[in-house]
């Protein structure tokens, strides 16, 4: 059933390629006709250019699926690896392996011991340069040219194999548009979500902050500058330096939308409502009037922490804080991360 599914999965892709082709055909109808007039319309322009962009998206679909499909080497590595931790297999492979049975592995195959004997890379490096030495003042340039001559058969092989298996053409190369194109549009909608976590402190006259937001987002990438999301925040009561106790003093719902500005600059705006009181109640949570309402507007930085991490830090200005009761800053910081 997995080798049927698959050969129809190819089947449909390579089907792919005739659609491909035919848009290409009708967009160069489509451009050649436009040729002969001088004064085009607008609006039949931008028809064109609405056609240009679907055959570019659906190509880079299209590539994107083949590639996965051609791919299966990850695929194949996650299952070795599982298979390598098993004791049968392991077992299974030292008595039955290709390897074993020309060579008749040691007893003690896959420890230390079992490498004692064997040449180093360094004792084969030095060999390979003792022999390219005694070769004359021409052996180095007729090793490169064997080794591009054996680059080119190792090509050849590899383009006959993905003939044999179906996959030829599926090498994902599409042609170079003449607009800038929405990077995020190919993806799958999960790709294009962006999780995150921030903090926020208010502090009364100590030292120390009085209450802390604690907020999770979830955002959606529009395009490869623009994201809009939405969130939640917790506001924790932390007390006081002379006694400090933990107590819920409140909830609160976000919007966002940032904008590239340059590098990890963005432009963020978003508008709040936060209910800034203990509640034993959801019925309390329904009185309106009660919430509180913030218009932000500010710069933030994300910078890249590990490979899938990124650090957050946002300046804002509220424009509604004169309008709380009470009063609030104006001025908020926020530091999180984003994954």
């Amino acid at each position: 059933m997995p080798s049927e599914a698959l050969d129809k999965l190819k089947s449909k892709l390579n089907e792919s390629d005739k659609i491909k082709e035919f848009i290409e055909q009708r967009k160069q109808q489509i451009k050649d006709q436009l040729s002969k007039y001088t004064h085009i319309p607008s609006s039949l322009k931008n028809q064109y250019a609405s056609i240009q962009k679907t055959a570019y998206y659906y190509k880079a679909q299209v590539s994107q699926y083949k590639a996965m499909l051609k791919d299966p080497k990850k695929i194949e590595e996650k299952a070795i690896g599982v298979l390598n931790r098993m004791p049968f297999f392991q077992k299974f492979m030292k008595e039955n392996s290709q390897l074993a049975s020309l060579f008749g592995l040691p007893e003690n195959y896959g420890t230390p011991a079992s490498l004692a004997g064997l040449q180093t890379r360094a004792s084969v490096q030095g060999l390979i340069q003792q022999r390219i030495a005694a070769g004359g003042p021409n052996a180095l340039a007729q090793v490169q040219q064997n080794l591009q001559n054996a680059q080119a058969q190792l090509s050849q092989l590899k383009d006959k194999l993905l003939k044999s298996s179906g996959l030829e053409g599926m090498s994902g190369d599409i042609d170079m548009p003449d607009f800038k194109p929405n990077n995020q549009k190919t993806k799958p909608f999960l790709k294009r979500l962006d999780y995150g976590f921030n903090v926020q402190f208010e502090k009364n006259n100590s030292l120390m902050p009085s209450t802390s937001d604690l907020a999770g987002t979830i955002g959606y990438k529009l395009n490869d500058k623009s994201e809009a999301g939405v969130g939640i925040s917790y506001k924790l009561g932390m007390g006081s330096i002379q006694h400090i106790r933990f107590s819920s003093q409140g909830i609160g719902f976000r919007s966002y939308l940032d904008w590239k500005i340059k590098k990890q600059f963005y432009a963020t705006g978003g508008y709040e409502m936060n209910y800034n009181s203990a509640f034993t109640k959801i019925e309390q949570l329904k009185n309106y009037a009660a919430w509180q309402r913030s218009a932000l507007i500010g710069i933030s930085k994300k910078y890249q922490v590990s490979k899938k991490l990124k650090g957050d830090l946002q300046l804002l200005y509220d424009f509604m804080a004169r309008d709380h009761i009470p009063a609030s800053d104006r001025i908020i910081f926020r530091t999180g991360y984003r994954f």
